[in-house]
């Protein structure tokens, strides 16, 4: 049985992967963000990080037209 459940606690669910992308987009965003405490003066890390930005909003986009996301969503 133990092996059954941590089988099982390798896979992460959507309504654990949506916080998730909500922290890392925010993240992402305050690096870019010139009146941020985090902005990133380096150009080429910025131009890095708004690729991965528009690569995690693709995904997380998809998670908005799953079926499950209001359950998901909802406390």
């Amino acid at each position: 049985k133990a092996t059954e459940h941590m089988s099982k606690s390798r896979y992460i669910t959507l309504s654990s992967s949506i916080p998730i992308y909500n922290v890392l987009l925010k993240h992402l965003e305050n690096i870019l963000d010139k009146n941020s405490s985090n902005f990133c003066l380096c150009s080429e890390i910025r131009a890095a990080v708004r690729e991965g930005y528009k690569k995690l909003k693709l995904y997380y986009i998809k998670t908005d037209e799953s079926n499950v996301y209001p359950i998901a969503t909802s406390k």
